[in-house]
């Protein structure tokens, strides 16, 4: 597949995180560039803040700085057809090279009409996809009036809205079709809105973290990792259950003191372990596998965002003081699965946890169908959280890769 040259249109003199659209227009940026566009972004001749935009972006600070304030509502100023040609003159100029323009609220708003009509008259080869990002309103009847425009169907392009609840609306707004208006809706992804760093970035596309269920982040210390310490084994035992109910998981273990030639095989062990309890490669992590300056630990703040990104802490240490990785699950909105033979930590979360005693039945069969019922009772508490499944669906669908993948790339190709 050839790739289309796409570019974005905007008015934008910075990218004031303030302006919601500009959020918009970073995290399409990054959609593009992750999946190997060359993206064209058009903004004013004094945009300043080109540090902001992601690497393997060209920007083009050509389009013209009009005074728009004489176009509110209905209005339009004598010299409106001087304005509209200076956008068709740039146009012309500057697009000819452009598939694919998408144009943020261009389209719609009353004072970007000189724009929109410049857009529609300019001779120029791109399709358009006209986001609209406001409420639509009432189709006016208008007559000698350049704001006419703002309620025609876009010339070779579609409308594009950020739900189904008002594309019809939109729709008639414009005077066409259903047909014609495509529903996007805004990402919101953790890694931008969060800003999380290169390397919980880079775990997050290599493990496709977001797409899973269930996330727990198990912080510890490698040679304390098994056995009568961390029970590191526990876990993978019950996120193997939780695979077997049907869930995708992703256990990740952000360890440390992990240099040793013992360590190394301890790790290499603990991941044949989990594969033979159902675990595919890449359901279970071990942070101090994916770098090498990490063998010592990572950052507290890696540790944090990974914490972040979970919604389950299964806690099955034997022994604890006052646990700071207890109160960081705590921190960051975890459901809690803790060892009920540990006293402090019922000292330190109350009763807002599970507790489960997690001592091994004598019989693997017995053993096996225990893991299985607490797993249930883990999914139950899981189901009913609301909060916790309303984060699990923003990931799951609101991250950009989803949202480009399934909603806006296939918009590139339906020009074909």
């Amino acid at each position: 597949m050839n790739k289309k040259l796409i570019g974005i249109f905007t008015t934008f003199a910075d990218m004031q995180p303030s302006y919601s659209l500009c959020s918009v227009v970073l995290d399409q940026l990054h959609m593009l560039v992750k999946y190997n566009y060359k993206p064209v972004l058009f903004v004013l001749p004094n945009f300043k803040d080109e540090g902001l935009v992601p690497k393997g972006v060209e920007v083009r600070k050509v389009v013209p700085q009009l005074i728009l304030e004489p176009y509110k509502e209905l209005s339009y100023p004598d010299h409106w057809k001087e304005d509209v040609q200076k956008v068709k003159d740039m146009c012309e100029k500057n697009l000819q090279d452009i598939d694919i323009l998408i144009c943020h609220d261009i389209f719609f708003i009353d004072t970007y009409l000189p724009y929109n009509i410049g857009l529609r008259e300019a001779k120029i080869k791109c399709n358009f996809l006209a986001w609209t990002h406001s409420a639509p309103s009432t189709r006016p009847e208008l007559t000698d009036n350049p704001h006419a425009n703002r309620f025609h169907p876009i010339p070779r392009g579609k409308l594009v809205y950020l739900n189904h609840d008002k594309a019809l609306k939109l729709a008639e707004m414009y005077g066409c079709w259903l047909k014609d208006v495509r529903t996007v809706h805004n990402s919101r992804d953790p890694r931008t809105f969060w800003g999380l760093s290169n390397f919980t970035i880079q775990l997050i596309d290599k493990y496709s973290i977001l797409d899973a269920d269930i996330i727990s982040t198990y912080p510890l210390s490698t040679p304390r990792m098994l056995g009568a310490g961390k029970r590191l084994e526990v876990v993978i035992k019950l996120h193997s259950k939780l695979k077997e109910l049907g869930y995708k998981t992703r256990l990740i273990v952000p360890n440390a003191h992990a240099n040793a030639q013992r360590d190394q095989t301890a790790i290499a062990n603990t991941q044949v372990f989990a594969q033979e309890q159902g675990l595919e490669s890449g359901d279970l992590i071990f942070t101090s596998q994916e770098d090498e300056k990490y063998l010592q630990g990572v950052p507290g703040h890696i540790v944090s965002e990974l914490f972040r990104l979970s919604n389950i802490f299964i806690f099955p240490t034997t022994s604890e003081n006052s646990s700071l990785v207890l109160a960081e699950a705590m921190c960051s909105g975890n459901l809690l699965v803790l060892n009920s033979k540990v006293g402090t930590l019922r000292e330190h979360a109350g009763e807002k946890a599970l507790y489960f005693d997690f001592d091994y039945r004598d019989k693997k069969e017995e053993n096996e169908n225990y893991y299985l019922d607490l797993a249930k009772i883990i999914a139950s508490e899981f189901e009913q959280d609301r909060a916790l499944q309303a984060k699990k669906r923003v990931f799951q669908k609101q991250n950009y890769d989803y949202v480009f993948t399934k909603l806006i790339e296939p918009l590139f190709y339906e020009y074909e």
